[in-house]
């Protein structure tokens, strides 16, 4: 009698987990079919325009920055400049200390980058105080000057 007894608690546990199973199958698959019937699986699939930066064109935005890094006793670095695609203006970039050009950039259309840095003399390791110059034209011949910036920085040579 006892026998019995256990197989029948075994049954109905057993009925149970299948019908929380069963319970738990069928809502998944009415909440998937709530998403489908919306639409699309409930996703939006039209595709969003991403919106263009608008032109700057009565301000420039110039790059700014804490600090430059640069490798030791080398004129040959692997640091680059960009002039944002947002601007109007070129750029033509340059690293000044003490009144020495340690090097110029070529003049940068809207979103183009420089090539890399090649300084006029390799420096030792150390930090130096140095002036980050943005000289900037309203024209590619460079005939239309537009206001510029000086802005001191430091450079970390290691």
């Amino acid at each position: 009698m006892a026998e019995k007894n256990v197989l029948k608690n075994t049954d109905t546990k057993d009925v149970i987990i299948i019908l929380l199973v069963a319970v738990t199958l069928c809502s998944l698959c009415l909440a998937v079919l709530s998403l489908f019937r919306r639409g699309n699986g409930g996703v939006d699939f039209t595709p969003v325009p991403v919106p263009e930066e608008e032109k700057l064109t009565d301000r420039i935005a110039l790059p700014q920055f804490a600090y430059l890094n640069l490798a030791a006793d080398s004129t040959a670095q692997t640091l680059t400049f960009d002039n944002p695609s947002i601007n109007y203006a070129y750029f033509r970039v340059s690293l000044v200390m003490d009144g020495e050009t340690l090097w110029e950039s070529e003049l940068l259309a809207p979103g183009r980058t420089s090539k890399p840095v090649k300084l006029s003399r390799p420096l030792q390791a150390g930090e130096y105080d140095v002036t980050l110059c943005y000289a900037c034209f309203a024209d590619r011949r460079e005939k239309e000057p537009l206001n510029g910036a000086a802005s001191p920085m430091k450079l970390k040579v290691e």
